[in-house]
Protein backbone atom coordinates (compact mmCIF):
# COMPACT_ATOMS: atom_id res chain seq x y z
CA UNK A 1 0.00 0.00 0.00
CA UNK A 2 1.36 3.25 -0.94
CA UNK A 3 0.15 6.43 1.16
CA UNK A 4 0.37 10.20 0.63
CA UNK A 5 2.19 11.52 3.30
CA UNK A 6 1.48 14.79 5.06
CA UNK A 7 4.60 16.39 3.48
CA UNK A 8 4.03 15.47 0.06
CA UNK A 9 0.74 17.23 0.37
CA UNK A 10 1.91 20.38 1.98
CA UNK A 11 4.78 20.44 -0.78
CA UNK A 12 1.87 20.45 -3.18
CA UNK A 13 -0.37 22.90 -1.00
CA UNK A 14 2.49 25.44 -0.53
CA UNK A 15 3.69 25.74 -4.55
CA UNK A 16 0.02 25.13 -5.79
CA UNK A 17 -2.41 27.07 -3.11
CA UNK A 18 -2.45 30.19 -5.17
CA UNK A 19 -3.82 28.32 -8.31
CA UNK A 20 -7.61 27.29 -7.79
CA UNK A 21 -8.30 23.68 -7.52
CA UNK A 22 -4.69 22.75 -8.48
CA UNK A 23 -3.50 20.79 -5.71
CA UNK A 24 -6.75 18.06 -5.82
CA UNK A 25 -5.58 17.54 -9.45
CA UNK A 26 -1.93 17.72 -9.30
CA UNK A 27 -2.25 14.81 -6.69
CA UNK A 28 -5.20 12.57 -8.50
CA UNK A 29 -2.57 13.02 -11.80
CA UNK A 30 0.40 11.48 -9.60
CA UNK A 31 -1.54 8.82 -8.05
CA UNK A 32 -3.38 7.89 -11.15
CA UNK A 33 0.00 7.96 -12.69
CA UNK A 34 1.34 5.90 -10.49
CA UNK A 35 -1.00 3.34 -10.33
CA UNK A 36 -0.94 2.83 -13.97
CA UNK A 37 2.95 2.33 -13.83
CA UNK A 38 2.34 -0.66 -10.82
CA UNK A 39 0.16 -2.39 -12.94
CA UNK A 40 2.68 -2.24 -16.02
CA UNK A 41 5.58 -3.17 -13.12
CA UNK A 42 3.54 -5.76 -11.89
CA UNK A 43 2.80 -7.72 -14.84
CA UNK A 44 6.75 -7.19 -16.02
CA UNK A 45 7.74 -8.83 -12.74
CA UNK A 46 5.47 -11.63 -13.15
CA UNK A 47 6.39 -12.58 -16.29
CA UNK A 48 9.93 -12.53 -15.18
CA UNK A 49 9.49 -14.84 -12.05
CA UNK A 50 6.71 -17.46 -13.91
CA UNK A 51 6.88 -18.89 -17.56
CA UNK A 52 3.50 -17.38 -19.04
CA UNK A 53 2.63 -14.25 -21.49
CA UNK A 54 2.00 -10.63 -20.16
CA UNK A 55 -1.21 -10.65 -21.67
CA UNK A 56 -2.65 -13.40 -19.41
CA UNK A 57 -1.53 -11.58 -16.49
CA UNK A 58 -2.76 -7.96 -17.85
CA UNK A 59 -6.00 -9.58 -17.98
CA UNK A 60 -6.97 -10.07 -14.74
CA UNK A 61 -5.79 -6.69 -13.49
CA UNK A 62 -8.24 -3.85 -13.19
CA UNK A 63 -7.71 -0.20 -12.49
CA UNK A 64 -9.90 2.23 -10.11
CA UNK A 65 -8.76 5.47 -10.38
CA UNK A 66 -8.67 8.56 -8.03
CA UNK A 67 -10.58 11.43 -8.47
CA UNK A 68 -10.94 14.99 -6.78
CA UNK A 69 -13.07 14.14 -3.65
CA UNK A 70 -11.71 10.86 -3.44
CA UNK A 71 -7.56 10.76 -3.54
CA UNK A 72 -7.07 7.14 -3.63
CA UNK A 73 -6.35 4.52 -6.51
CA UNK A 74 -5.99 0.52 -6.49
CA UNK A 75 -4.62 -1.73 -8.53
CA UNK A 76 -6.79 -4.67 -8.50
CA UNK A 77 -6.35 -8.62 -9.76
CA UNK A 78 -8.94 -10.97 -9.99
CA UNK A 79 -8.99 -14.13 -11.32
CA UNK A 80 -9.44 -17.88 -11.60
CA UNK A 81 -6.11 -20.60 -11.38
CA UNK A 82 -4.71 -20.65 -14.87
CA UNK A 83 -4.52 -23.86 -16.77
CA UNK A 84 -1.20 -25.61 -16.98
CA UNK A 85 -1.29 -25.60 -21.03
CA UNK A 86 -0.60 -21.60 -20.37
CA UNK A 87 2.54 -22.14 -18.97
CA UNK A 88 5.43 -24.19 -20.26
CA UNK A 89 5.03 -27.53 -21.52
CA UNK A 90 6.93 -30.32 -23.39
CA UNK A 91 5.63 -31.33 -25.32
CA UNK A 92 3.61 -28.40 -25.97
CA UNK A 93 0.61 -29.61 -27.45
CA UNK A 94 -1.57 -32.90 -28.05
CA UNK A 95 -0.25 -36.13 -28.77
CA UNK A 96 -1.31 -39.44 -30.23
CA UNK A 97 -0.23 -41.46 -27.20
CA UNK A 98 0.43 -40.28 -23.30
CA UNK A 99 4.24 -39.96 -22.74
CA UNK A 100 5.60 -42.36 -20.88
CA UNK A 101 7.30 -40.17 -18.47
CA UNK A 102 3.91 -37.80 -18.56
CA UNK A 103 4.18 -33.90 -19.01
CA UNK A 104 6.88 -31.90 -18.14
CA UNK A 105 5.47 -28.30 -17.08
CA UNK A 106 7.74 -25.54 -16.16
CA UNK A 107 5.52 -22.82 -14.06
CA UNK A 108 8.07 -20.55 -12.87
CA UNK A 109 11.52 -20.24 -14.39
CA UNK A 110 13.36 -21.34 -11.10
CA UNK A 111 12.20 -24.56 -12.05
CA UNK A 112 9.58 -27.22 -13.25
CA UNK A 113 9.40 -31.18 -13.19
CA UNK A 114 7.29 -33.98 -14.84
CA UNK A 115 3.66 -34.82 -14.01
CA UNK A 116 3.40 -38.66 -14.26
CA UNK A 117 0.63 -39.84 -15.71
CA UNK A 118 -0.43 -37.25 -17.24
CA UNK A 119 -1.49 -35.80 -20.76
CA UNK A 120 -2.60 -33.53 -22.93
CA UNK A 121 -5.29 -33.38 -24.98
CA UNK A 122 -8.01 -31.03 -26.74
CA UNK A 123 -11.48 -30.87 -25.59
CA UNK A 124 -14.63 -30.56 -28.08
CA UNK A 125 -14.69 -26.68 -27.39
CA UNK A 126 -10.71 -26.09 -28.36
CA UNK A 127 -9.17 -26.19 -25.27
CA UNK A 128 -6.21 -27.78 -24.44
CA UNK A 129 -5.40 -28.67 -21.33
CA UNK A 130 -2.99 -31.18 -19.50
CA UNK A 131 -5.50 -34.18 -17.65
CA UNK A 132 -4.75 -36.71 -15.48
CA UNK A 133 -7.69 -39.84 -15.02
CA UNK A 134 -9.02 -40.35 -11.56
CA UNK A 135 -10.25 -43.46 -11.80
CA UNK A 136 -9.94 -46.96 -12.16
CA UNK A 137 -11.18 -46.65 -15.61
CA UNK A 138 -10.38 -44.28 -18.53
CA UNK A 139 -13.37 -41.99 -16.88
CA UNK A 140 -13.30 -39.76 -15.47
CA UNK A 141 -10.42 -37.34 -16.17
CA UNK A 142 -9.48 -33.92 -14.34
CA UNK A 143 -7.59 -30.88 -15.42
CA UNK A 144 -4.02 -30.07 -13.33
CA UNK A 145 -3.93 -26.16 -12.51
CA UNK A 146 -1.43 -23.82 -11.91
CA UNK A 147 -1.14 -20.28 -9.98
CA UNK A 148 -3.76 -17.69 -10.71
CA UNK A 149 -2.71 -14.24 -11.38
CA UNK A 150 -3.52 -12.76 -8.52
CA UNK A 151 -1.12 -15.72 -6.23
CA UNK A 152 1.70 -14.92 -8.55
CA UNK A 153 1.26 -11.41 -7.95
CA UNK A 154 0.65 -11.88 -4.22
CA UNK A 155 4.32 -13.44 -4.46
CA UNK A 156 6.84 -11.26 -1.87
CA UNK A 157 9.23 -10.76 -4.36
CA UNK A 158 6.84 -8.92 -6.95
CA UNK A 159 4.51 -7.47 -4.11
CA UNK A 160 7.79 -5.72 -2.52
CA UNK A 161 9.12 -4.77 -6.01
CA UNK A 162 5.75 -2.85 -7.55
CA UNK A 163 5.25 -1.30 -3.75
CA UNK A 164 8.95 0.08 -4.26
CA UNK A 165 8.25 1.33 -7.86
CA UNK A 166 5.08 3.04 -6.84
CA UNK A 167 6.45 4.90 -3.97
CA UNK A 168 9.15 5.92 -5.88
CA UNK A 169 7.02 7.09 -9.55
CA UNK A 170 4.25 8.68 -7.29
CA UNK A 171 7.81 10.86 -5.94
CA UNK A 172 8.33 11.63 -9.32
CA UNK A 173 4.95 12.20 -10.57
CA UNK A 174 4.08 14.83 -8.04
CA UNK A 175 6.99 16.78 -8.61
CA UNK A 176 6.07 16.47 -12.59
CA UNK A 177 2.70 17.35 -11.94
CA UNK A 178 3.14 20.61 -9.82
CA UNK A 179 5.90 21.48 -12.39
CA UNK A 180 3.49 21.29 -15.13
CA UNK A 181 0.70 23.14 -13.12
CA UNK A 182 3.21 26.52 -12.72
CA UNK A 183 3.88 26.11 -15.98
CA UNK A 184 0.59 26.18 -17.32
CA UNK A 185 -0.64 29.00 -15.20
CA UNK A 186 2.65 30.99 -15.79
CA UNK A 187 2.72 31.55 -11.94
Amino acid sequence: MIDLTAERIELAQMMLGHIPGAVPQALTNAINRSAEGARTDAVAKAKEEYVITAGRIRATIGLKKANASNLSAAVISRGRPNSLSYFKLRPGKATKRRPSAGIFAQVKRSGGGPIAKSFIAKMANGHEGVFNRTGAKRMPIVERYGPSAPQMLENESVSRYVEAGATRRLDERLGHEINRLLERYGK
